[in-house]
């Protein structure tokens, strides 16, 4: 696993349509030999293996790592900088945002690995992708404040409705740094997903 540079342990019940392009999206931003999904329902194993390296183990399981991750956690007490994002693999919670927050990632991961380093992004909330593009930024040498950001981004479905995400966006040359198939999933789908999960059904994956 020396080639891994970010995980994603996944702490969702399932594997939704939103949380599957998030990390398709991860994969695109850094590479799929330098991500490992963790925690990996084995009905997901053979679909996410398109984007990253899968393993149905947990983050918790893997000791080996230990000594070797960061957890990326909003609750944590310092910020993350870029010597130390350089030297370690950097963790994320596969965790689609609440709002406001309830500090999952504490909850299922850092609390469980007290003697694993973690660190913060400031205090926004971030989506998984979010996080990751600027984990590598800082891994690359750049400060989390000179990192442009942008909140509440809205997404105008049609003439009528629109889609506020109540998270925080990073900027690239002055442009969201949102996935284009995310945008169209918001637009067109999500509301259908949403009807069969208030029904007890998991929607299938589309991408």
């Amino acid at each position: 696993m020396e080639e891994i540079k970010f995980i994603i342990e996944i702490c969702e019940e399932f594997v939704s349509n939103w949380l599957l392009l998030e990390i398709k999206h991860s994969s695109k931003l850094i590479g799929k030999d330098k991500l490992l999904l963790t925690n990996v329902n084995e009905n997901y194993i053979q679909y996410l293996s398109k984007y990253a390296k899968v393993t149905p183990l947990s983050i918790l399981e893997l000791k080996e790592l230990h000594n070797k991750i960061i957890i990326l956690d909003p609750l944590a007490e310092k910020t993350l900088i870029p010597d130390e994002a350089s030297r370690y693999i950097l963790v994320v919670g596969g965790i689609l945002g609440d709002n406001p927050p309830q500090g999952r990632t504490y909850k299922y991961i850092t609390s469980k690995l007290p003697n694993c380093i973690s660190r913060n992004l400031g205090k926004k909330q971030f989506s998984i992708d979010g996080a990751i593009y600027i984990a590598k930024l800082i891994s690359e040498g750049k400060k989390l404040e000179d990192i442009p950001i942008v909140e509440n981004v809205t997404i105008k479905v049609d003439e009528f409705h629109e889609i506020i995400l109540p998270y925080a966006y990073p900027l690239v040359n002055n442009k969201l740094l949102i996935y284009e198939e995310l945008v169209n999933y918001l637009k067109y789908y999500i509301e259908e997903d949403e009807e069969l999960i208030l029904k007890g059904k998991i929607p299938s994956l589309r991408y």
